[in-house]
């Protein structure tokens, strides 16, 4: 083994890690409980649509793959989320492969690997995956079509963005980077306006077909959902509270020590390099990302994985930066290989960290543990109760319930304004003088009004925490309503 290692060239070496990676993945996917989100885009797969209030369809779209495939089972759900991580780390070697050299490209793949949030979200199925896939499947194919004459490639391209958008919105920024980079590098200007972008566009918009057909079936609600996920309601105000929490978070879920190379590396390139068109090229796909949600950071920080595909491009520009620095200087040398390891034990841990028994204030795997006894206790007062009819507080509690119960029922939520969840978009519920229901929710908290209104007895019978290995995860209530 050592010595295939040594001989082997970093293509193969890159094909065996990225096989044997994706084998151990395929097996921890099983070994670790759903998140809710994953629970909640699985619903989505039990129903077929062109898209969804809260995100684009094609998330779902692989689940429904999956669940043909294996079966309403977490590896079923999480399948394409394993193969999909393999091939973006497939793609970033290639591209770093093309732009500099297959030594460079080694080591764009091994810092993919251990960044946690690219790690963690490697066996989870949530939009980042195809999202992440398909930005960097775009950014090859735009540095392939900025070298070659066929109209093909751009039409490739546009396709691509475009699946990428029916994952996640955030997709659509990179037409916004590919339009700098034209603008940026004069030498390619001439493309701006031009029958290659002609051809991009076209294709983009044909794989947004399905979003835009949605939305007008529906009312235009993805505008209304865009709305109240921006934090923005009447007016935008800045305060640097929350952008100082975007920053620490990028830190948080990146690492600091590499978050704190991209920063060193960006600045660096941009301010000495930014005549290399390779460099022009990976930050035009990067900064765009950042100035956007950096932006919105001033009013509300979002959610740390909202910049992830901008990591493509970011790994491959920082990794072109520091190996050039370590090769001048030992001390640099030495820094950055103690970081490297810092953080590759550190990722490593995160994959046992269950084992730790640690607080779920510090538990990063927390929101997937504890599902076991919940459904324990859920099932006890469903069969205590006679109960025939399933509610949650909110899309996550009505996900998981539909999920973990032995029988996978179909959950609902109460009553709501149309457009305000994914579930006032979907047949409701009946409710009769023999319904008894379950109302779930996390942490006691007051029924709605909409509630109310149909059962007017509810009533606290059940009150824990779900537990995992001794230790307590969620805070759980379970409301019997009853006429």
């Amino acid at each position: 083994m050592l010595s295939f290692l040594r001989q082997a060239s970093p293509t193969r070496l890159a094909v065996f890690l990225i096989a044997v990676l994706t084998l151990f993945r395929l097996w921890y996917s099983t070994q670790v409980g759903l998140i809710a989100d994953e629970a909640y885009y699985w619903l989505w797969a039990r129903h077929p649509a062109l898209s969804y209030r809260d995100k684009g369809p094609l998330v779902a779209w692989f689940i429904w793959v999956g669940i043909k495939m294996f079966g309403n089972t977490v590896f079923g759900i999480r399948f394409f989320a394993v193969l999909l991580s393999s091939a973006t780390g497939w793609l970033i070697f290639v591209l770093a492969r093309r732009l500099y050299d297959e030594r460079t490209a080694l080591w764009c793949l091994l810092m993919a690997l251990v960044i946690p949030e690219m790690a963690v979200g490697s066996i989870i199925m949530t939009i980042d995956t195809p999202s992440v896939f398909f930005w960097a499947l775009a950014a090859m194919l735009f540095w392939n079509g900025l070298h070659n004459d066929k109209i093909s490639t751009w039409f490739w391209l546009g396709l691509a963005v475009g699946a990428g958008f029916l994952a996640k919105f955030t997709n659509g920024v990179q037409l916004i980077g590919i339009g700098f980079f034209l603008i940026w590098a004069k030498e390619y200007r001439h493309l701006l306006i031009s029958r290659k972008t002609i051809a991009m566009s076209v294709a983009f918009l044909l794989s947004s077909l399905p979003i835009l057909i949605w939305n007008i079936q529906t009312h235009w609600v993805h505008l209304i959902a865009l709305h109240s996920r921006s934090g923005v309601t009447n007016t935008f105000h800045i305060s640097l509270t929350p952008f100082s929490r975007f920053v620490g978070e990028q830190f948080g879920v990146i690492s600091p020590f590499f978050m704190a190379g991209i920063v060193v590396a960006a600045v660096a390139l941009f301010l000495h390099h930014r005549d290399d068109l390779r460099v022009r090229f990976l930050l035009s796909l990067y900064l765009p990302v950042y100035a956007l949600f950096g932006f919105f950071a001033l009013n509300n920080a979002g959610q740390p994985n909202w910049t992830v595909p901008a990591l493509v491009t970011g790994i491959v520009f920082t990794v072109v930066y520091w190996r050039e620095v370590v090769a001048r200087s030992l001390i640099w040398r030495r820094i950055v290989t103690a970081a490297f390891i810092i953080t590759a034990i550190a990722t490593a841990a995160l994959h046992d960290v269950q084992n730790f028994h640690l607080p779920a204030k510090v538990d990063l795997l927390a929101r997937a543990e504890g599902w076991p006894d919940f459904v324990t206790h859920l099932q006890k007062v469903r069969t205590d109760q006679k109960v025939n009819l399933l509610l949650g507080s909110d899309y996550q509690s009505a996900s998981l319930m539909a999920f973990y119960l032995p029988d996978q029922p179909h959950t609902y939520l109460p009553p709501a304004p149309y457009g305000s969840s994914q579930f006032t978009l979907w047949p409701s519920y009946e409710v009769t003088p023999d319904t008894r229901a379950i109302y779930l929710t996390w942490n006691e908290q007051d029924a709605p009004d909409s509630l109310k209104k149909q059962f007017p007895h509810i009533q606290l019978v059940d009150d824990f925490f779900t537990q995992n290995q001794g230790l307590p995860r969620k805070h759980v209530c379970i409301y019997l309503c009853t006429q």
